[in-house]
């Protein structure tokens, strides 16, 4: 039985595998595309989204080449999702895969009652 993740522990989320209440994500990615994220969870149970671990596990950060910024991510849910669910942003900090102290961006996402979550741009809904 898959349960809600308590923590934000760096080292579990590059370990564990993806479930129902988690997912991570590279910093490269177009902070638009977490909208369909986030509404999932949200249409769901709840989890955590992590940006700035790659799926294999490698912790690359925001220090990355390429990497968008924290605050994009942190506004995600506002920007991309209606009605706007209930998120919790937490910068965690780490050493990437270079050594470099960096941080990586926990998003909370509580589940969403009464209300279903779709993508703003085209009111699409998702289920995690």
């Amino acid at each position: 039985m898959q349960l809600p993740l308590d923590n934000n522990d760096p080292g579990f989320f590059a370990e564990a595998d993806e479930n129902q209440y988690f997912d991570r994500k590279s910093a490269r990615l177009n902070p638009k595309e977490t909208a369909r994220h986030i509404c999932a969870f949200a249409n769901a149970s709840g989890g955590k989204l992590v940006i700035g671990i790659e799926d294999d596990g490698t912790v690359t950060g925001f220090k990355r080449g390429g990497a968008r910024s924290i605050e994009e991510f942190e506004q995600a849910a506002l920007a991309g999702c209606e009605p706007v669910p209930e998120v919790h942003p937490a910068r965690i900090p780490v050493i990437n895969s270079r050594g470099e102290d960096d941080r990586i961006l926990v998003l909370e996402i509580s589940p969403s009652s009464g209300h279903v979550i779709s993508r703003r741009s085209d009111k699409a809904v998702f289920l995690r």
